[in-house]
């Protein structure tokens, strides 16, 4: 299936779109939702309990963000890569990710490892070896490639933090790929850029997520209508 962007869904992308549905990953309500971002919205992505309550979701998406991982990665690049999720949900994605890379690896046309992980707090520890860090383990630039990864994007201001945070920690901040599986496509990936992200990877657009599910019967055309519209009313300036 051919999508807004351009891009082509495939068999595995329909199925991972129809298991987030299912399991209320992508949800549309009546009733608006207040985000992060503190824009009001019908359309919300989750990424919480309804991703670990349903581990075949979970192995779904791991898989597929393995797979964006491996092919973003440079080919002379030797180091391991490791995910660091912006809490919470994206801690979540990154130990998805982490395991599914396992059953890649015999795929790889290069000498790959399995993708690696680390856990981001949201508020620093106050005891113990990792006594006031935000992230778990010391960075070591030379054994790993580090990468930020999330839910879901709106304004990317979780994403900028979590980079500050990062440097205080050692980490290369803004320097780490920042991997969005979702991109709710109202101004974040300028704004991330302009506030110094190299580098950034998307894995799903909404609005092709939302066409997707009306093409498939899944939700009326009114309602993909509806949310094209309040995507393009609520946009954010860099």
């Amino acid at each position: 299936m051919q999508v807004p962007s351009g891009a082509k869904y495939t068999n595995e992308d329909l199925d991972i779109l129809a298991m987030m549905s299912k399991c209320g990953f992508v949800r549309r309500s009546d009733e608006p939702f207040k985000l992060a971002s503190g824009i009001m919205s019908h359309v919300y992505v989750f990424g919480r309990e309804d991703l670990t309550d349903n581990p075949q979701l979970a192995s779904l998406i791991g898989l597929k963000l393995a797979r964006v991982v491996y092919d973003n990665t440079d080919l002379d690049e030797s180091r391991q890569q490791c995910l660091i999720g912006v809490p919470v949900a994206g801690n979540t994605l990154a130990q998805a990710a982490s395991l599914s890379s396992l059953s890649l690896l015999k795929e790889m046309a290069w000498t790959a490892q399995p993708i690696g992980h680390r856990v981001m707090r949201e508020q620093p520890k106050q005891h113990g070896a990792h006594k006031k860090v935000w992230i778990n383990g010391r960075p070591d630039l030379a054994r790993h490639q580090y990468w930020w990864i999330d839910n879901v994007v709106t304004d990317g201001r979780s994403k900028v933090v979590a980079a500050e945070r990062g440097i205080e920690d050692g980490y290369p901040g803004h320097e780490m790929p920042c991997l969005i599986w979702i991109d709710r496509q109202q101004g974040a990936v300028p704004r991330l850029t302009a506030a110094g992200f190299q580098k950034i990877v998307v894995v799903y657009n909404l609005l092709d997520i939302t066409y997707a599910y009306g093409e498939l019967g899944m939700w009326s055309k009114t309602a993909v209508a509806a949310v094209e519209e309040e995507i393009k009313a609520h946009q954010f300036s860099v």
